[in-house]
Parts: C-alpha cells; sequence; structure tokens
C-alpha cells in the first residue's frame, strides 16, 4: 500500500503540466476581473459600490451639470442667433488674442502705440513707430486690415456652430426639463413650464443672489456657472423620475443598472478563480522536483542562482513590472484611443502573465531547495563561509598560515608590552635579546619562503619559454607554497604530453601525405607520358583529340598538385636543404616576370617593377626562385583583369624586402591571413586552378631561410611583403690576433692563421659559384 502511495499519479508530469495550465489560466480570469473592474469604477468611482440610488450617482450629477452648461450658454450667453451674427457676442479681448496667436504676433512697440478699432479692419496709431519698424508696422497694419475680418467672421461662425450644436442636444433630450426666466418672471427660454420643472422631484435653480440644489438626497458639490451669476436671469432645471428612454440620462441609468448587477458575479467569479490559483499553487509547490513522494529532487537551473541574488532579480523585475504597468494604466484609461487601448491592455496582460511566471518559478525554486535541504547552502553567506574554511583545509592556500601571521604579530606585541613593563629594571633587556631573536627567527623563514617563490618563478619562465625539461626539486619548497609548486610541475608535465602528441599526430600527418603523394606519383608519371604518346598518334577523330587535350590539361594540373604536396610536406618536416649564397633581388624578380610573360600577357595585367638599385640578399636562389613562382601565380589567378600590379624593392639596416601589390578580382570578405594555411584559397567556389598550398609553401621557404613572409589587406587591395637578410662580406680578423706579442701564443696564431687562409679560399670558391 505505501509503495503505491509513493506512486501516486499527482506526482506524474502530466498532472503537472495540467495544473500549472489551470494555474496560469485562472491568473488570466483573476486579470480580465481586474480589467472588468477598472474599467466600471473608472466610469462611476466609488458611487457603484457606495450607491444604490442612481440620482445620488457623481455620475449623474456631472452629466446634468453638462447639460445645464449647454442651455446656459444657448439661451443666457448667446440668446439667439441674430445677437451672434450681429456681432454682439463677440469678446474683443478673446478675438484679438485669438488673432494673435493664430498669426504669430507679438506684443511689442508697434502694438503698443497702436490699437484697433472698434470694426476690426484698422489701426489708430497714438504713438510714433520707430523708422527701423516701418516695413513690420506696414505688415501688421496689413494683417490687421484685410485678415483681421475674415479672422473675426471665423470666430463668429464658431460661436454660431456652439449655439446650434448645444440647441440641437437640447432638443434630443427626453429627460431633463428646463426654462429661462428674466427678474421680472417672464420665462424667456426653455423646454418647459414653471409647473412642469417644479412637480419634477430632482430639481436645480441658480441665480446671481441664491441658488437651490434638490437634485439627489445627498451633498455634492454644488453647481455654478459665471454666467448666470453675472446676468439678471434665473434658470431652474429638473431630470425625470423614471427615466424615459431615448437620451444620454437613460443609456447612463442603464449602464449603473448593469454595473451594479455585475459587480456580485464579479466578486464570485474573482473569489472562485483565486482559490483554484492557490489550490494549483500549493499542489505545484509540493511536487515541485520530485517523480514520486519522497523521492530525491531534481534541479534546474534557475536553482543554481544564489537565494540572495534570486530575490534580488524577482525583486527588481516587480518593481519594473509595477511602474510600466501604471504607466499602460495611465494610457489606457486616460489617454489611449480604443484602438490602442487595446493594444496596452494585452501588453498589460503579458506584463501580468510575465509576473505570475517569474513569481512561480522563484516559489518553485525555494520548494525544491527545501526539499533537498540545499536552501543554506545556495546562499551567498554560506558560500562565503565555505570560502574562509577552505583556507584551513589546504586546497588553494594552508590556512595555517594565517594562524602564523597572527601569532607574529601577537609575539611582537607581547614582547614589546614587556619591554614596556619591565623598561625601569633590567629585564627590559632579555626582553629586547627575545624580542630581536624572534624576529630574525622569523626573517629566516621568510626568506626561506621568498627563496622557494623564486624557484616557483623560475620554473614557471622556463615553462613559458617551451623549456619543458626543466625540473623543480619540490624537496627544497617552503611548505607554504609546497601545493603551487605542485600546480607548476602538473602544467609541465601536462604541456610535455601535449606537445609530444601534437607533435606525433602532425608527423603522421605529414608521413600521410608523402607516403601518398609519392604512390600517386608513379602511376601518375605513367598517365601523363601515354597522353603524350597519344598526342603524337595521328587522330582522325576530333572529339578524341579533345579528350586527349582534356586529359594532357588535368593529368599536368594533378601532377603540379602533387609536386606541390610532396614540397610542403618536405618543408613542414624541416627536410629541406638550404644552400644560401649572394642574390641580386631585382635581378632574380625580372628574371621570374619574364618567365611567366606569357601567362601575364594572358591575364591581360601590367607589371610596374621600382628598384632604385640593387638590393643584394643572403638566400637560397632555387627556395626564392619558387617563392617569386607562387607569389606571381597567386597574382595571374586572383587579380582583376586589366590591372596593375606593383612591385617594390628596397632594403632596411639589415633586410631586403620584396613587396608586391595588386587589386583583387572579387571581394575579400574573409580573414586575408588564413591564406597562408594550407588549402587555402581565395577562391571560395574553386573555380580557378590551384591547390591552395601556393602561399603556405612561399611563406614556410621563407622562414627556412631565416626570412618572413606576410600579407596584408586594404579593402580590396592585396600586399604580400616577402623579408630576407642582406648579404654581408665577409670579415677577416686576423689583424688583431697579429697584436699578441707572447712567441707562444704567436705559434699558435700561426696555426690559425693557416686555418684562416684555408676559410678565405673556401669562401672565394663558394662565392666564384655564386656568380657562376
Amino acid at each position: 500500500m505505501a509503495t503505491k502511495l509513493k506512486k501516486s499519479k499527482l506526482y506524474q508530469t502530466g498532472w503537472k503540466v495540467c495544473a500549472a495550465s489551470l494555474l496560469f489560466m485562472m491568473a488570466l480570469v483573476i486579470f480580465f476581473c481586474g480589467v472588468v473592474f477598472s474599467s466600471i469604477t473608472k466610469n462611476w468611482g466609488r458611487s457603484i459600490l457606495t450607491e444604490e440610488n442612481f440620482y445620488d450617482t457623481v455620475e449623474l450629477r456631472n452629466l446634468f451639470f453638462s447639460t445645464l452648461d449647454e442651455a446656459v450658454l444657448a439661451d443666457v450667453y448667446y440668446e439667439s442667433e441674430a445677437k451672434i451674427q450681429s456681432g454682439e457676442k463677440v469678446d474683443r479681448d478673446e478675438l484679438l488674442a485669438g488673432f494673435k496667436r493664430y498669426y504669430n504676433i507679438i506684443d511689442g512697440v508697434i502694438t503698443g502705440n497702436t490699437e484697433i478699432n472698434d470694426t476690426y479692419d484698422g489701426l489708430i496709431v497714438y504713438g510714433n513707430i520707430p523708422s527701423r519698424l516701418e516695413d513690420k508696422f506696414v505688415e501688421y497694419q496689413g494683417l490687421v486690415e484685410t485678415r483681421l475680418p475674415q479672422y473675426r467672421q471665423m470666430y463668429i461662425q464658431d460661436q454660431l456652430d456652439d449655439y446650434r450644436e448645444a440647441v440641437r442636444y437640447l432638443e434630443s433630450l427626453t429627460n431633463f426639463y428646463y426654462f429661462v426666466e428674466d427678474e421680472q418672471g417672464r420665462v424667456i427660454a426653455g423646454n418647459a413650464t414653471r409647473a412642469e420643472v417644479s412637480s419634477k422631484s430632482h430639481t436645480i435653480m441658480l441665480s446671481s443672489e441664491f441658488s437651490s440644489d434638490n437634485l439627489s438626497s445627498k451633498t455634492h458639490y454644488p453647481y455654478s456657472n459665471a454666467y448666470v451669476e453675472n446676468s439678471n436671469y434665473r434658470v431652474y432645471a429638473a431630470v425625470d423620475e423614471p427615466l424615459r428612454e431615448g437620451d444620454d440620462f437613460y443609456d447612463l441609468y442603464q449602464e449603473f443598472i448593469l454595473a451594479k448587477k455585475s459587480m456580485p458575479y464579479l466578486f464570485v467569479v474573482s473569489t472562485v478563480a483565486f482559490l483554484l490559483f492557490m489550490i494549483c499553487l500549493v499542489y505545484l509547490i509540493r511536487v515541485a522536483g520530485q517523480k514520486t513522494k519522497g523521492g530525491p529532487v531534481k534541479y534546474l537551473v534557475v536553482d543554481r542562482i544564489y537565494n540572495e541574488i534570486h530575490f534580488l532579480l524577482v525583486g527588481l523585475f516587480g518593481v519594473f513590472s509595477f511602474f510600466m504597468a501604471l504607466t499602460l494604466l495611465e494610457f489606457i484609461l486616460y489617454r489611449g484611443m480604443p484602438f490602442w487601448s487595446y493594444v496596452f491592455m494585452t501588453l498589460l496582460g503579458i506584463l501580468y502573465i510575465a509576473d505570475v511566471a517569474v513569481g512561480l518559478s522563484y516559489v518553485l525554486s525555494l520548494s525544491r531547495q527545501i526539499k533537498g535541504k540545499v536552501f543554506a547552502r545556495n546562499t551567498l553567506i554560506s558560500v562565503l563561509l565555505r570560502k574562509i574554511a577552505s583556507l584551513f583545509t589546504g586546497a588553494t592556500f594552508r590556512g595555517w598560515m594565517l594562524l602564523v601571521m597572527l601569532a607574529y604579530g601577537l609575539g611582537n606585541c607581547f614582547l614589546v608590552f614587556m619591554i614596556c613593563m619591565y623598561l625601569s629594571s633590567s629585564l627590559w633587556l632579555l626582553f629586547f635579546g627575545l624580542l630581536v631573536a624572534f624576529n630574525v627567527f622569523c626573517l629566516y623563514l621568510f626568506l626561506r619562503a621568498l627563496r622557494s617563490l623564486k624557484r616557483i618563478m623560475i620554473s614557471a619562465r622556463e615553462t613559458s619559454k617551451g623549456n619543458l625539461t626543466y625540473q623543480l626539486d619540490l624537496a627544497e619548497i617552503s611548505p607554504s607554497f609546497l601545493n603551487f609548486a605542485e600546480d607548476i610541475a602538473n602544467i609541465q608535465d601536462g604541456l610535455k604530453n601535449a606537445v609530444e602528441e601534437a607533435v606525433k599526430g602532425e608527423r603522421m600527418k605529414t608521413e600521410l601525405i608523402t607516403n601518398v603523394s609519392h604512390d600517386l606519383k608513379t602511376p601518375l608519371t605513367s598517365i601523363v607520358t601515354y597522353v603524350d604518346l597519344l598526342k603524337q598518334q595521328k587522330l582522325d577523330n576530333p572529339v578524341a583529340r579533345d579528350y586527349v587535350d582534356v586529359l594532357q590539361v588535368k593529368s599536368y594540373r594533378l601532377k603540379q598538385l602533387i609536386e606541390d604536396l610532396i614540397e610542403a610536406s618536405k618543408v613542414s618536416s624541416g627536410n629541406v636543404a638550404v644552400e644560401k649564397m649572394r642574390i641580386d633581388y631585382r635581378q632574380l624578380t625580372m628574371q621570374a616576370i619574364g618567365e611567366m610573360e606569357e601567362k601575364i600577357e594572358e591575364a591581360n595585367l601590367e607589371f610596374r617593377l621600382s628598384c632604385p638599385e640593387p638590393v643584394f640578399i643572403e638566400a637560397d636562389g632555387r627556395h626564392m626562385w619558387r617563392i617569386l613562382e607562387n607569389m606571381l601565380s597567386n597574382v595571374i589567378k586572383y587579380s582583376m583583369k586589366g590591372s596593375r600590379v606593383y612591385i617594390d624593392i628596397f632594403q632596411t639596416e639589415e633586410h631586403g624586402i620584396l613587396v608586391m601589390k595588386n587589386i583583387s578580382a572579387t571581394p575579400i570578405d574573409f580573414d586575408a591571413t588564413r591564406l597562408t594555411e594550407r588549402f587555402v584559397r581565395g577562391d571560395s567556389s574553386r573555380t580557378t586552378e590551384g591547390s591552395g598550398l601556393g602561399l603556405s609553401i612561399a611563406q614556410s621557404l621563407a622562414e627556412v631561410q631565416g626570412g618572413t613572409f606576410g600579407i596584408q589587406v586594404d579593402g580590396d587591395l592585396f600586399k604580400a611583403v616577402v623579408s630576407m637578410e642582406l648579404w654581408k662580406e665577409p670579415v677577416d680578423d686576423t689583424d688583431e690576433e697579429e697584436e699578441m706579442e707572447d712567441e707562444s701564443m704567436e705559434a699558435e696564431h700561426v696555426g690559425e692563421d693557416s686555418d684562416t687562409d684555408v676559410f678565405s679560399e673556401n669562401a672565394e670558391e663558394t662565392e666564384e659559384k655564386h656568380d657562376l
């Protein structure tokens, strides 16, 4: 029975997913209930909760007062269309202020010395207009004479539109009654009689002397209107009860009834959703991280975050969400248009769900850690305490060194204190001697530790230089640095093994390429030979002759590839003989260009060689020829057709340098330094001939001779640089040896002179061979 309980279905993944889904669904229900409640309270405020009678709501009072404003505007202020059209209702100050604002007129000297006449079509000048402002005055006068009458007509038309809109609105009402009378009691305007208004329960009266407010049974803010208070009129108004269908009062009443009825349902739905949300949350907390009851806890990535940091991150996200929600609510409730209100509402919902997800993740993480009893360990305080404790384990640094340093300080303090205590007696000499002896002993230990550190530093320096055979004697290392020394020794052993494995792999790769290349070379030679024989035969079939031509081209290309492979393997393995001699860098380059003149013409390239004077380098002529050949071949293959190739040869104090520059036919959108690697080509589509070994072989041959080969790219400009050591004439130093006076040393000097003569003769013979 216990086994069945442990394997309860409640711990299965499916149930967890269902619970999580239900939790988020209930969260959405709560969100929508909040949205509906916010929408209702936006329109009704606290009235929807506190008021049971529609006539006691602030919203009814607001609608009544705004309607009454329209009645006062139409019948008290404007009175009639005739008075508006005659200009009697024009507010001079308002008209002129609007006119200046519309035409961007700023009050100043001109407006201060002039006044607009009563007919609004000219200026009356009171002062003197400065001559420097004459143009501005003329411009202002023209605006007043031509534009102000038009603006006055626009102003009057706006008043007519306001009056007619107010009249239309009042005529559309079915539940609002009012009339306006003068001080003699004569009714001037309205849509009801005195008796009809007096018979209503919800009325209001306003005049310049006193007012009465019987609109509702509760006291709210009173109504006031400056037009009525500054006139001799009295305004009576009332609202019907019960309300009849057909105007804004009835629509507002229906909204109140609907909102009032929906509040209990809204409360029930949100309460049920909240209870289900809490049930799902408690269930997920109970089964978090486990597949069986009481089983092992499986942690997630989020559980690795320290609890303090996790709490801080959740708190920061909560604060961010709070202020973001306030911003969205402001746009939704007060600024947003209908379309943007839906957009911001969707963003608010996404933010709300994100908050629920973050909070749920944090709570479940705490649940898993508490179940696994790792909550306390996964805190920064716990980690800090463990780090401090590890100092005393010897794993990284011997912790007892801290105790030694503490003991050294306390020992000195104790001895100094004793010297001060017995300064008046002879015992202070004893304690002073102990103080000196104690510090000398500690200095000895300190110097011994420094000597150990120096040995470790020497070992690290030798390792950085590549000397992996240097051995560190651990027996001579101080105990305080023993772990450090062991780590350095282990690094040396690891590097040595890694280098041996790398050398072994490189050697096997080179041997494989060499063996395969040699094995391919023999049958390829036969193929080339027989293709040449076929070329010499008289083939009547033109298709067969074309096939033989293709075979010849491809076989020679394969032959060149195999030769490049063999050359690359020789260079990389160091199996290349170097015979340095005196070489004219300029002459060798010109000769290489001449040898490839036919290919250069086919590529439609123009070579420009710049070398003011001969540059003699010390290099192997055969290898230098191969370097130049590979560089020229690379230029011919990849240069833009019809462009120029520049070759500059010059010398520095110790080197002769050749720089070859060309414009690439294709964009160089890759790392140009990889072109010196094997089998890397500038043509990624591999449509041109080549093995991808030319520049790699050139670099290896240059380094074998003690020189350098480099590549530089600037946009589509490709630059190859070859630097070789300059030729140095041999120096005869026998003159210094002849100055020795000792006879025995002179005898030995004779033997040295004979050897020097032999060397000089050999050098001369070698130079003659080089010149040949």
